[in-house]
């Protein structure tokens, strides 16, 4: 969805990479750019000549100012590392200045960014927004960077695919995120409840749910994310573990297909939670709200991103680590597939910025990528980590490709810790991710939830079919007609 990949890694990112912003819109400069560069883009002249009698020196390379993404003023740790990793980059390119500037991308606020010309000369962006920045020509195309970038094959291409379009890169993954449940082992071991196999269906779901679901004592069975995006964000990975798509896409045409089969079976899952009362009576819950919750021991099972909720439950909650547990999405059936959403954090470079900028910020973003010292950085945040007795949790899914030289150098500092979370080989072998859609995801996410508060509020019979088919219409209409498919 968006940052709902939220996760450590965006916090080591202040000496990696940082979040940033969308750009101008549809005129031809970014003032945002612009107006930073105008101090000092002024071009040296190839003084042939001037200080050797006659000889050439090779002119100094053209100055450029870039727009960087800064973390809120209260976060004085990140933008710390944020401002030293800048200096670093600009000791080793003396000929570009760069001004880091807060800005948080936001679905609803881009088009007026864009307009404005007032964004970052690079931003951080979610998985479902690649078709949009690209046919507004919002974003540049980076495969001419690419193909002279060293470590571009060492990527993982599950997590780039988003940002793959047409032949062409848009975005480098700074992180990625498949959904998975996780579980508080301790609240099924108090009520005395044996823990569901990790080959679940949703009927086993709902039974984990109702056996462990305990009102009197404030702990609800399962807490969905009820409010905002992240409600219909949460539900697709019912959608995809049935069999069903948000959209088909052919003949130019994107075609909502969630009112399908699968969507009824999944919206039903919906009113068999509610039914069975194993969710919190106050389930309006964003975000933030959801995972704030499990964190307090008040709720059995939450669904996240990766590993997400473990680093808030085990670091801010205080439960033990040996206390949550990583699950699949449930099945359908027995032996069914696990699927779940995939999706994550990107970096792109503003498409109206002018070639200068846009080389700079590409070079700003990988500058350390794939170096000993982001390895040593993970190394140092695990020994901070340990002193303050908290535990790492790494992601399900990294920016590399785990069987790569990188990736090998990276599991051997996991290995040196005892204060790392380990994920069961059995999840990693039943887990599936798909993509989150390409076109008007977040429009979709917004109608869904819509679509999800009707069932959990209603007190009586409802027809599930048809909310969908409302929906699907509505989404049709209003959303999905207006794509241009090039």
């Amino acid at each position: 969805m968006n940052s709902k990949g939220k996760n450590k890694r965006m916090l080591l990112f202040g000496s990696l990479a940082m979040i940033v912003l969308m750009t101008g819109c549809a005129s031809k400069t970014n003032t945002g750019n612009t107006e930073a560069n105008a101090k000092t883009n002024t071009k040296t002249e190839n003084a042939a000549g001037a200080s050797n009698g006659g000889g050439t020196e090779e002119a100094p390379a053209e100055k450029v100012s870039i727009v960087a993404y800064a973390y809120p003023p209260d976060k004085t740790a990140e933008n710390a590392a944020l401002d030293a990793r800048i200096k670093r980059f600009m000791e080793k390119n003396p000929n570009v200045t760069i001004t880091p500037k807060y800005w948080k991308y936001e679905n609803s606020e881009i088009a007026i960014k864009m307009a404005s010309n007032s964004a970052q000369t690079e931003f951080t962006t979610w998985a479902t927004e690649g078709k949009l920045l690209t046919d507004k020509k919002w974003i540049a195309d980076l495969t001419d960077y690419m193909a002279t970038w060293p470590y571009a094959k060492d990527l993982n291409a599950f997590a780039t695919k988003p940002y793959v379009i047409e032949g062409k890169t848009y975005g480098i993954p700074i992180d990625a995120y498949g959904m998975t449940i996780t579980v508080n082992k301790k609240i099924f071991e108090d009520k005395g409840v044996p823990l569901p196999p990790m080959d679940w269906t949703m009927e086993e779901f709902i039974e984990a749910a109702k056996a462990v679901n305990d009102p009197a004592k404030g702990i609800a069975g399962f807490i969905p994310m009820g409010k905002g995006t992240e409600a219909g964000w949460n539900w697709t990975n019912f959608l995809y573990t049935a069999g069903g798509e948000i959209q088909t896409v052919a003949d130019g045409k994107v075609t909502a297909a969630f009112n399908s089969e699968a969507g009824l079976k999944a919206l039903q899952f919906y009113n068999d939670l509610k039914v069975a009362n194993v969710i919190p009576k106050q389930w309006a819950l964003g975000y933030g709200d959801a995972l704030s919750m499990f964190n307090q021991g008040r709720g059995a099972m939450v669904m996240c991103g990766s590993g997400n909720a473990l680093d808030g439950a085990i670091n801010q909650g205080g439960i033990s680590k040996d206390d949550v547990l990583i699950y699949p999405i449930p099945s359908v059936t027995k032996g069914g597939k696990h699927i779940g959403v995939a999706g994550g954090n990107y970096k792109v470079i503003n498409g109206l910025a002018d070639k200068a900028q846009q080389k700079a910020a590409f070079d700003f973003v990988v500058d350390e990528y794939f170096t000993q010292e982001y390895l040593d950085a993970i190394d140092q945040q695990i020994v901070d980590q340990k002193s303050k007795k908290q535990v790492y949790v790494p992601q399900l899914i990294n920016y590399w490709n785990d069987d790569s030289e990188y990736g090998k150098k990276y599991q051997a500092v996991l290995d040196k810790h005892d204060n790392v979370y380990k994920y069961s080989p059995e999840l990693i072998k039943l887990m599936e991710s798909k993509p989150e859609a390409t076109y008007e995801t977040q429009a979709f996410y917004a109608e869904m939830a819509n679509v999800i508060q009707k069932v959990l509020i209603s007190k009586g019979e409802l027809d599930l079919q048809k909310l969908l088919d409302d929906a699907a219409a509505k989404v049709q209409k209003e959303n999905f007609d207006k794509v241009k498919v090039q």
